[in-house]
């Protein structure tokens, strides 16, 4: 019992950043073979390089959204496209449903250190367990939407000034295809860049672009115990490599 309540005291009085071994000092890491499969310390570089993959495809597609503006005479496309990004990204939503799960939002301070999002607000505490369905749902639907608004009303603006066709309403074509033609090419670009470089190797585990293995996510989760407790009481079921079949087959015999 006296060590259960001492176990608890020092939880009490122990932040989320002394935790999480992200955020511990990186002296630790000199024997995980984890720093060089997971994206588990904070890299400057690779969050430079993660900006610079999605900020051409967010400009583009903005500057398309300003074309349709000019050629449907309309502007709500934009006014929409702009106030639910900024809403979801600045506003908290992505951060409670999202980031507020993943390790990197343990760092004490209340702005935001990681890979993909550095320099946004903490608006929540850090949730160590994993996302829920609904969460799930929320940002799926948000991805959708980001990716296809801008290039769907794009296409749309292409075939409505051709059919209109007039001299003026020919650049406006030839330039809103160009547009177009770059927006899929950046938007390709960032989605095999984030997966091939960011999804196989975030700590974000719960997110429905993640591709790290079980694996990797239980040799993780087995170095963060409050993470770990966390996943196991939403249901996530944690073999250690040495437990084979038959051990397992002996324990439901037992």
């Amino acid at each position: 019992m006296l060590g259960g309540l001492l176990k608890l005291v020092v939880k009490m009085n122990t932040s989320h950043e002394e935790i999480i071994c992200t955020w511990q000092d990186e002296s630790n890491c000199i024997e995980c073979s984890l720093d060089e499969k997971l994206l588990c310390r904070y890299n400057r570089k690779q969050w430079l390089y993660f900006v610079s993959t999605l900020v051409p495809w967010i400009l583009l597609e903005a500057g398309g959204l300003v074309f349709i503006g000019f050629i449907l005479d309309s502007w709500w496309p934009i006014i929409t496209y702009s106030s639910v990004t900024i809403a979801f990204f600045f506003l908290g939503i992505k951060s409670f449903i999202l980031c507020s799960h993943c390790p990197y939002y343990a760092e004490k301070g209340k702005i935001l250190h990681c890979l993909a999002n550095t320099g946004l607000p903490k608006f929540w505490k850090y949730r160590p367990g994993p996302m829920n369905v609904f969460e799930k749902v929320i940002l799926a639907t948000f991805f959708i939407f980001l990716f296809c608004w801008g290039i769907g009303w794009e296409i749309y603006g292409i075939y409505f000034a051709a059919k209109n066709f007039s001299t003026w309403r020919l650049a406006f074509t030839i330039s809103l295809s160009v547009i177009t033609a770059l927006s899929i090419a950046t938007l390709i670009l960032f989605l095999v860049v984030l997966q091939r470089n960011y999804c196989i190797r975030c700590l974000n585990f719960s997110c429905p672009m993640n591709r790290v293995s079980k694996k990797l996510v239980v040799e993780y989760l087995e170095r963060n115990p409050v993470m770990k407790e966390a996943w196991e009481k939403k249901g996530f079921v944690i073999r250690k490599p040495e437990e084979t079949k038959s051990n397992r087959e002996d324990k439901d015999n037992e």
